[in-house]
């Protein structure tokens, strides 16, 4: 079949290509001539590197939240899902050996700077919900699977720690050379205190948040301790959550010039049947906000793994596929979808995102969206 391509990792990749099925029963990709591109009926399905969710929540029957990972992985496009927190270092291991060796989505994660990950929601309460040294020992323990250190820094999480649980994380990322995630969200810390603390590499999650004292002014514009951390090159990533994604602020944001550097869901049992359903309607989402196509895909494949230290090319040299994601650009919403922000705002996006099929190791997998 006739394929749009949009190859992130490479401009050498054709812009379409021919996907087929070689004797080998492995699927690959092979350009066609430009003449024959030329006279090629325009089409609304594309293939690219495999989807990646920067920050979802997959600890699945261990934590109250948690979704199951093919749940929101594979079947839905994505290959990749990072769990952003669930475990800490006292819990790390029965993510690693119970549900990510159980799980056809590949799986890591950012492992919290509480010691007990989201068995309950409020892990960084108490100075003796955190252990400086077990989490280091945990993550040397796993380089493997730990990509980065979480924190959940806003005020209903933290209670009367206020930055020091930010503090701590920190260190451990320095000790570690890992990047740090960091939740925004109401105050107390205030943003600039969060903001002050980041440097090159760590992530905001939750960028586009539209609580009270949200990172932006009402143009699109950064507050200045956004803008300097941007300067430092702390990434933006969005975290769409249950409560935690304003289209107005999305919006406005990218049309000044900010648009994320990734897409991501937080999804989890509170929030999969809405608003945020799964990654493409994210993505549509980021879309419909004003983010080129090209770039939204780069937001959710080249981008989150080179921010989690995690580049694996999408194609052998032979054209043969390692991993990808087939989609589909379609004028109707998958049945029953409402794009609905985290007030209840709605957008009518005239572009929908469909995943239809993984390729993993050239093996065709129908996805279940759509």
């Amino acid at each position: 079949m006739r394929v749009n391509v949009i190859d992130p990792e490479s401009d050498s990749t054709p812009n379409i290509a021919e996907l087929f099925e070689r004797p080998d029963h492995v699927f690959a990709v092979s350009a066609i001539g430009s003449e024959m591109a030329r006279a090629t009926t325009p089409s609304r399905r594309f293939i690219g590197p495999g989807w990646v969710d920067l920050h979802a929540h997959v600890y699945h029957a261990f934590t109250p939240i948690s979704i199951a990972p093919d749940q929101v992985g594979l079947d839905h496009g994505v290959h990749l899902v990072v769990d952003a927190g669930s475990a800490g270092h006292s819990t790390l291991p029965g993510l690693i050996d119970y549900v990510r060796t159980r799980s056809e989505t590949d799986i890591r994660c950012w492992i919290n700077i509480g010691s007990h990950g989201l068995v309950h929601l409020r892990e960084i309460s108490r100075a003796d919900f955190i252990d400086v040294d077990a989490t280091i020992c945990a993550i040397e323990a796993a380089r493997d699977v730990v990509c980065g250190v979480k924190v959940r820094s806003s005020g209903a999480i933290v209670g009367e720690m206020g930055i020091q649980p930010l503090q701590l994380a920190r260190l451990v990322a320095r000790e570690t050379g890992l990047p740090l995630m960091v939740h925004i969200g109401e105050a107390p810390p205030v943003i600039e205190d969060v903001l002050d603390l980041l440097g090159s590499g760590d992530v905001i999650t939750h960028c586009y948040h539209g609580k009270t004292g949200a990172p932006w002014r009402p143009d699109g514009r950064p507050v200045p301790a956004l803008e300097r951390a941007v300067e430092r090159g702390v990434h933006r990533d969005v975290g769409h959550g249950a409560a935690s994604f304003d289209s107005t602020v999305a919006r406005r944001a990218i049309a000044a010039g900010f648009a994320p550097d990734s897409i991501s869901t937080d999804i989890h049992v509170r929030n999969i049947a809405g608003p945020v359903h799964d990654l493409a309607t994210v993505m549509t989402k980021i879309l419909d906000c004003g983010m080129p196509l090209p770039d939204v895909i780069a937001a959710v494949t080249s981008r989150p793994r080179a921010m989690m230290g995690a580049p694996r090319p999408w194609l052998g040299e032979d054209g043969a596929i390692r991993h990808a994601t087939v989609f589909e650009i379609r004028e109707r919403a998958p049945q029953q979808r409402r794009y609905v922000d985290a007030s209840g705002a709605e957008q009518s996006p005239s572009n929908h995102i469909v995943p239809v099929a993984t390729i993993v190791n050239g093996v065709w997998r129908d996805c279940t969206a759509g």
